[in-house]
């Protein structure tokens, strides 16, 4: 495993009798996650154009960190709780950073780009 940042981005898309007990069981995850070693950031976001959809944008110190978390009582609590109630398994997407020095944006001021995080 790497011992570099990693940035995750997982979607959860719930079915649409299900929607409130999903988000329900998401937003319980959350301080739980944040108290994870190696957890750098988590927020848990809802799709504006797509009220069925859930994401969540993390950023762990290492991989090793990120698959501690997959594996937690909470996160198995988790994915116990809204199985059945999700069209598909979550999507996850993991990435590492392509610039030297994350910290430092040059031409911040000019960029036409969206900044997530």
């Amino acid at each position: 495993m790497s011992n570099s940042i990693i940035y995750c981005i997982i979607d959860i898309f719930a079915k649409p009798e299900s929607v409130e007990k999903v988000r329900d069981v998401l937003i319980e995850i959350l301080e739980y996650s944040l108290n994870d070693d190696g957890c750098l950031y988590y927020k848990l976001f809802e799709n504006i154009n797509d009220k069925f959809q859930f994401t969540f944008i993390e950023i762990w110190a290492n991989e090793d960190a990120f698959e501690k978390h997959l594996q937690s009582d909470h996160v198995r609590q988790a994915s116990f709780d809204i199985n059945g109630k999700v069209l598909r398994p979550p999507d996850i997407k993991r990435y590492k950073p392509i610039q030297s020095d994350s910290n430092k944006m040059n031409n911040r001021r000019n960029s036409r780009l969206c900044i997530l995080i």
